[in-house]
């Protein structure tokens, strides 16, 4: 296993000479390096982060950006305007130092402000005097994307609950600053006694109406929809150890008084909530790439909304977007890909009067006029791309939940019966809220969300990144593991197999199949120029792109005219095709050819992700059950699944949607986790227990995905594995620790012994010690 000498991510190397576990990451470090922004690498620290992927070599709509700018700069006042955005790429300190020196060498420009922990980009320059597009352009070079900042609801929860942190660390702090004299021997006529009791109530009251609120909104809906939830418990302590608070102080039982208890309960607990959900938001704040799905449609020139097409309606879609009804094409051929909706990845030629599934993307470089088959609402892509139910919660989580909160509710009511008895009610209901308030899961609330981030950083090193809090339970109980075939268990884009046919190529040649690349949709044409690196950008950089030619099924083209001192000579054709197109000789190979004279070839193949076989063999060895379900040729399936030694019966091949999804939910029995990248995988993902997906360069799937890799092999998979059991042997240590905690506290609460003092120093004790025994846990597991 190598590492990436630019983003850290360990990869399947198939060169001991290889130091970079993608183009992308090669060429960003190359930029860096010519830069003079080599700190950039002592700043990162070694931290894992990102592949960079394709980034710098695809095509990046920054039309968004104008009318922003130009909103910007009307509203300002002293000379100075400011706007925020997303970006995607932007993941430690260092990134924050990069986008920075970036920006301040763009005249006009005033500051950069990037945040990796929200994914945001705050930027303030001189009103028309800063070209904010190629800062974005220059930050693509990078590695770095910028698009539109859209503020939406986890973005809002997110700062909600910072705020609910805030406050009510500082409602903690009055309570428990105003209850220490008194734990100190403060006497009850000291004159400013009752004024800190008051302030102590205040406090907690404050915190529960700040703080409290947020677990027992989320309980309550919990109930409602007849499901437990970690919350509940939570709730449940915070309401009966303020009510029993309220009932002390009228009642001036000593015993009862728990606000100060109440106010650090809450501090504590949203500190374990923002913990377990800041990593999980970060993750789904990464990616800020536009989906092949458009958000709408071109109808006589003018946007028109996916919900108004209809049967007979005329439309038009741009290059790289996926047709969103069936359709038949109008006019022009053009090239299409199947691979969302059956897995083919060659591309297909279409033209006048054939009909498209919904689903294709359009590879060609113009526009496609189509008209309507059936209306959004019918489309099978309208189905494919519905949300799902939502977050998936934990079988095992429910069962124990059901049985503490029957267990402490059974013990706190008899304490109070049996001190009833005895004829001491006041001691009695001491017991039972004691009960009530030191069984509360407080050390698991903080543990728990601390071994989620141990995991899931851990994965993230490996180029996994985790999107849900509860996969962690989930992926422990998978036995099957379901693999879609092209882009999951094979390489998104063709494998160029003759690198030095590129590397050999003189600056003209290597500039023709530069602008001949240059924003091409083809698999074919990313993987050329991906494979042209650094050298095929500065080549663009210096001499320009110009008009290509599509010729569908065949190739593109473009003609020059070279200037000589002869004067004006005949244009130059430069071609890139099938080989034969261009009038050179047909031999199956792609060729690049100057005026039908053959420059260079190139071979093409079909590989597995890197390091496959290996991944497959460690799952194996943890008694899984491997399955391919493809809708490519059941021949191709079955030829790889021999290949990898899946038994014939568990690869398939030539399904759709709703074969795929019928076929997990046989599998299925809360046991599968299934891998996919298409939009024909939607139903599918719908169908298993835990779903991950491949970020390619038409992804749908990374935004109902329980986790999602950026990483180019499948090594990450038993990554994930050890990592969750990882966690589970840490979370299994705390609840056996928490388990006996309150046992012994328990048993001093029903002999009347348990006061807020003992409450208030053992509650923070209990969670410090739950949080050593799982860090302990994660530093001794080994990737």
């Amino acid at each position: 296993m190598a590492t990436c000498e630019h983003c850290g991510t360990a990869f399947s190397s198939t060169d001991p000479e290889e130091k970079y576990c993608c183009k992308g990451c090669e060429f960003v470090a190359g930029m860096i390096e010519e830069s003079g922004f080599d700190r950039f690498y002592d700043l990162k620290g070694g931290l894992a982060t990102a592949p960079v992927r394709s980034r710098p070599f695809e095509n990046h709509d920054f039309s968004w950006l104008e009318p922003r700018v130009a909103e910007a700069e009307s509203r300002s006042a002293d000379g100075s305007a400011s706007l925020d955005c997303a970006l995607e790429g932007i993941s430690c300190v260092g990134c924050v130092w990069l986008v920075e020196k970036l920006f301040d060498k763009h005249p006009g420009a005033i500051r950069a402000a990037a945040h990796p922990a929200t994914g945001r980009l705050h930027l303030e320059w001189q009103a028309g005097r800063c070209d904010l597009g190629a800062f974005c352009e220059e930050l693509t070079q990078f590695g770095y994307v910028a698009a539109p900042a859209a503020a939406g609801t986890t973005d809002v929860e997110r700062r909600r609950l910072v705020a609910r942190l805030g406050l009510c660390g500082a409602f903690a702090l009055n309570a428990m600053g105003f209850t220490l004299p008194h734990y100190l021997g403060m006497p009850d006529d000291f004159e400013f006694a009752g004024l800190f009791r008051i302030i102590a109530f205040i406090s907690a009251t404050l915190s529960m109406l700040v703080g409290g609120s947020y677990f027992i909104d989320r309980a309550w809906r919990a109930l409602k929809a007849r499901s437990l939830h970690i919350d509940l418990p939570i709730a449940l302590g915070l309401v009966l150890a303020y009510a029993g608070s309220i009932a002390g102080w009228a009642l001036e039982i000593e015993g009862l008084r728990y606000f100060d208890f109440v106010a650090t309960f809450v501090f504590l607990m949203l500190g374990g909530r923002y913990l377990q959900t800041s990593a999980v938001e970060k993750n789904r704040r990464r990616l800020q790439r536009a989906s092949p799905l458009p958000g709408s449609v071109t109808v006589d020139g003018e946007p028109a909304p996916l919900e108004s097409l209809a049967p007979g309606l005329k439309f038009s879609i741009e290059p790289g977007q996926a047709v969103p009804v069936a359709s038949t094409v109008r006019e022009a051929e053009a090239e299409v890909s199947l691979e969302w909706i059956n897995g083919e990845a060659e591309p297909v030629l279409t033209g006048p009067g054939r009909q498209l599934p919904a689903g294709a993307i359009l590879l060609s470089r113009r526009p496609l006029e189509l008209e309507a088959h059936e209306a959004w609402a019918d489309s099978l892509l309208s189905r494919l791309t519905a949300d799902s139910a939502g977050e998936r919660g934990s079988p095992v989580l429910q069962r124990v939940l059901r049985i503490y909160l029957v267990a402490v509710l059974f013990i706190g009511v008899g304490g109070l019966i049996g001190w009833l008895i005895a004829g001491e009610p006041a001691i009695g209901l001491q017991a039972m809220i004691s009960v009530f308030v030191v069984s509360c899961p407080c050390a698991l609330g903080v543990a728990i969300p601390l071994a989620d981030e141990l995991a899931a950083s851990r994965a993230g090193r490996h180029g996994a990144f985790v999107r849900s809090a509860t996969l962690w339970s989930r992926l422990r109980a998978v036995k099957h593991v379901i693999f879609d075939k092209t882009g999951t268990l094979t390489l998104e884009r063709p494998v160029l197999i003759d690198r030095h046919a590129v590397e050999a190529l003189d600056d003209e040649a290597a500039l023709a199949l530069a602008r001949l690349t240059a924003g091409s949709l083809h698999p074919v044409g990313r993987t050329l120029l991906e494979a042209l690196g650094s050298r095929g950008q500065k080549l663009l950089a210096t001499h320009g792109r110009t008009e290509i030619h599509d010729h569908p099924g065949q190739g593109v083209s473009f003609t020059s005219r070279p200037a000589t001192a002869a004067g004006d000579p005949p244009e130059a054709r430069w071609t890139l095709g099938r080989a034969g197109w261009a009038g050179d000789e047909a031999d199956g190979s792609t060729t690049l050819c100057l005026d039908g004279a053959r420059v260079a070839s190139f071979r093409f193949r079909d590989e597995l992700r890197p390091g496959a076989r290996e991944t497959l063999d460690q799952l194996r060895r943890r008694k899984l059950q491997l399955h391919i379900l493809s809708g490519d040729t059941p021949e191709k399936v079955a030829a790889l699944a021999s290949q990898l030694d899946i038994p014939g019966n568990q690869a398939r091949g030539g399904l759709d949607p709703d074969q795929k999804a019928a076929e997990v939910r046989k599998i299925d029995h809360g046991d599968t986790l299934y891998l996919g990248d298409g939009a024909n995988d939607s139903l599918a993902f719908d169908a298993a227990s835990v779903t991950g997906t491949p970020v390619v360069d038409r992804s749908l799937l990374e935004s109902k995905s329980d986790f999602y890799t950026l990483g180019s092999g499948l090594d990450f998979l038993p990554i994930l594995f050890r990592a969750a059991d990882s966690r589970a042997a840490g979370t299994r240590a705390a609840f056996i620790f928490a388990l006996i905690y309150n046992l012994a506290v328990v048993t001093i609460c029903l002999t009347g012994r348990m006061n807020p003092l003992l409450a208030a120093v053992l509650m923070p004790l209990s969670s410090i010690i739950s949080v050593l025994i799982v860090a302990r846990a994660g530093s001794f597991s080994k990737d």
